[in-house]
């Protein structure tokens, strides 16, 4: 895959994220400031999650699993199936989260992609 499919596929896939985020922080009747202070961000980088601009990393999403009861997979993905990959994020040892965030995108842009082609 080229960069600049990749980088146009990344840009979709934090575009889709903030839209959901969106959603859920309208439904629980938040400001962004609020969500910002609750993730531990400033607001105007909470804004630019909103706009996908910038994706939220493991460890804010897991606040928004804990914090906000969010699903996780609906966050990533739109599907509202069962949560999965909490317990994953949870048991990854600290030193490998890092890893592990690179192989969700990895796997999410696979998905978008519709597959892998060779």
């Amino acid at each position: 895959m080229n960069n600049k499919r990749k980088n146009k596929e990344e840009r979709e896939l934090y575009k889709n994220i903030g839209n959901r985020l969106l959603i859920r922080r309208r439904e629980l009747h938040y400001t962004q400031e609020q969500m910002a202070e609750l993730l531990g961000v400033s607001t105007g980088f909470y804004g630019m999650i909103e706009r996908g601009e910038k994706a939220p990393s493991i460890e804010k999403l897991v606040i928004i699993y804990e914090k906000l009861g969010t699903d996780i997979t609906y966050l990533l993905t739109g599907d509202e199936r069962a949560e999965q990959i909490p317990d994953y994020i949870e048991k990854c040892p600290r030193n490998k989260k890092y890893d592990f965030e690179q192989l969700v995108k990895y796997a999410l842009n696979l998905a978008e992609s519709g597959g892998y082609n060779t």
